[in-house]
């Protein structure tokens, strides 16, 4: 059985919707692009859970993705440790 590992950022709405778009770009990135605010930040995970950041965070960890994240993961972390370029801001 493989590790749970964090894949890309997410938006979780009130509403209980998943807003993804791709691992280059920020939570910041990913609200203005769906026009979204104030939803909760988060990552989805290889096994398709939704985790907080505090969660992925532990996770990324254990996993061997970021050596040491603080208390939350942040976009940019995960953006580095996969190897990729932050996307050009959607407009």
């Amino acid at each position: 059985m493989s590790k749970v590992k964090v894949v890309e950022p997410a938006i979780k709405t009130k509403t209980g919707k998943v807003i993804k778009d791709t691992a280059a770009y920020s939570h910041e990135e990913i609200e203005k692009k769906a026009g979204v605010k104030k939803d909760k930040r988060g990552f989805l995970l290889s096994s398709g859970e939704f985790a907080s950041r505090e969660k992925a965070a532990k996770i990324a960890k254990a996993a061997g993705e970021v050596k040491k994240p603080g208390k939350k993961l942040h976009s940019h972390e995960l953006r580095k440790a996969l190897g990729l370029k932050k996307a050009k801001e959607p407009k």
